[in-house]
């Protein structure tokens, strides 16, 4: 096969696409914070006086009766991934320091204490290994995608500036590599366009970054019985991701194969703030038994993107007379937008037996489907993002459940569980094919449907006088159905013809805390 073409080397577009997988990550949040949280599965909200609950039940704060500092670092690691790019598997992370300063009031009755915190957190670890080799296509190929999308209403010349900015980044990449390849009528105009064929692709992802929270807490405690709180959140993330996608074409004149592959740099940083409100009561005065609840309003994000891409493939360019192995292009594309994650709710309830053991179970909820897209600083919203939401995204239900024991005077052991379901609805998938600004600059055709999630937690601590020292492990597990591309299995806004890679996404994480109570 020999496809002689002059391509375009350097292009250049204003916007990157963002879509609802990017997006949902900015939306769920890890189990994340002291040793002592994350060992007790992250089920404190009613427990309280834990300096993390400031970011699931503010009331919590209204527990203490000692002022606290701590700082808290960890080492996570994912078992089934391999070093790509510079990334190893395992990676140290520093998770949150924080203090808590309280004023006892010194009323018999009334508002007794009144405290005020500070705590920064990380509250979701971007990092992740995606690694799927050589899994066969039965002839599918990226650029049947590629295909499809240079038709808007008619096949779009993309030899032509005006018809090129109609399309994607993507696309217009691979016809300048000549993945895709027009045919033309008898007045010679472009009537549609020649694809590649594969026999299988390999796939590597690494992901790293973090989406990160600086909460600022104000909790009370009434008479012993009612604790209320507030946080305001200032966010930040940072976001990097590295794709490495290629495939091994059909030579259809004596069925060799040959290289194409795409190489995606994506780097993602944004900033935005929001608010939780939390309530902490005893029903009955004499016992130690506590409900909770709290409201999380949405985070407004302001985020900005950058891609650098490039596609090379197999088939031979002549420039100037000059015949070379291959074709090649890059592009760089770049976004900004704003974007409103889901509202939070959250339930809980806890207890204490005498001063050996400590337990609280809890549910959160939120809808996925919720979170909004807009532009020019929130006046303009995405309607096709909101749809494609509605109809991939759905709501997500968190249980967890955790105790605590006093062994002797000093020495606590934990335990916890926590469950998440998916965030993605069966039928979900990457539409690439919408009506709108944002999709026709489109950089990935990936997309990764992620399963329900769950986390078993164990955890030992220590303390002697004001000083305490935490140490918790936490084995999470989580399946995943891996799509390099889409294409319809009969029409459009059809399941995809492209089978899924399923891979597992477990990770293990130690966490290690230090405080001083005063």
């Amino acid at each position: 096969m020999k496809r002689i073409f002059l391509p375009l080397l350097l292009i250049s577009a204003p916007l990157a696409a963002q879509d609802i997988y990017r997006m949902e990550s900015f939306s769920a949040n890890d189990l994340n914070g002291t040793a002592r949280f994350v060992g007790m599965g992250g089920a404190m909200s009613a427990l309280g006086a834990d300096i993390s609950v400031m970011g699931t039940n503010p009331a919590g704060i209204g527990l203490y009766r000692r002022s606290d500092v701590s700082a808290t670092a960890s080492l996570s690691a994912q078992p089934h991934a391999e070093k790509f790019n510079g990334i190893d598997r395992s990676r140290a992370s520093f998770d949150q320091i924080g203090f808590v300063s309280t004023l006892n009031l010194g009323e018999p009755d009334g508002l007794k204490f009144l405290n005020v915190g500070v705590n920064y957190q990380k509250s979701r670890n971007f990092k992740n290994h995606i690694n799927v080799q050589n899994f066969l296509t039965g002839g599918l190929s990226q650029s049947w995608q590629m295909m499809d999308l240079a038709y808007a209403d008619g096949w779009l010349d993309l030899d032509y500036s005006e018809d090129r900015e109609l399309s994607t980044p993507f696309t217009n990449m691979g016809y300048d590599t000549q993945m895709i390849f027009p045919t033309f009528d008898s007045q010679d105009r472009v009537n549609g366009y020649e694809p590649s064929d594969a026999d299988s692709y390999t796939y590597k992802r690494v992901q790293w970054g973090g989406a990160h929270e600086v909460d600022f807490n104000l909790a009370a405690n009434i008479n012993d019985r009612i604790y209320v709180g507030i946080t305001a959140k200032y966010h930040f993330l940072n976001q990097k991701s590295y794709t490495d996608y290629s495939e091994m074409l059909i030579d259809p004149s004596n069925n060799s194969l040959h290289e194409y592959y795409y190489l995606n740099d994506e780097h993602t940083e944004g900033e935005g703030y929001s608010g939780a409100l939390g309530v902490i009561f005893r029903p009955v005065e004499e016992s130690p038994f506590r409900v909770g609840f709290s409201i999380h309003m949405p985070t407004y994000y302001d985020i900005e993107t950058s891609s650098e891409l490039y596609m090379e493939s197999p088939y031979k360019t002549e420039i100037n007379g000059h015949e070379y192995e291959y074709s090649s292009a890059s592009d760089a594309i770049y976004n900004n937008y704003e974007m409103r994650t889901p509202w939070r709710f959250n339930v809980s309830m806890g207890s204490t037996v005498s001063d050996y053991l400590a337990y609280g179970v809890e549910y959160e909820y939120y809808d996925a489907s919720s979170m909004r897209v807009t532009y020019d600083h929130g006046y303009v919203k995405d309607y096709a993002i909101k749809h494609e939401a509605d109809r991939c995204l759905q709501g997500v239900h968190t249980l967890r459940a955790g105790a605590e024991l006093r062994v002797v005077d000093g020495l606590y052991l934990r335990a916890g569980y926590n469950y998440q379901s998916s965030p993605f609805k069966e039928e979900a998938y990457l539409n690439q094919f919408l009506n709108s600004s944002n999709y026709n600059y489109s950089t990935n055709t990936d997309y990764v449907n992620l399963g329900e999630l769950q986390r078993v937690t164990g955890g030992i601590g220590y303390r002697s006088g004001s000083w305490y020292a935490d140490m918790a492990y936490m084995y999470q597990t989580q399946k995943a159905d891996v799509y390099a591309f889409h294409l319809p299995s009969g029409g459009a806004n059809t399941a995809n013809r492209l089978q899924a890679a399923q891979v597992d996404l477990n990770r293990h994480n130690i966490q290690f805390t230090v405080g001083y109570k005063f």
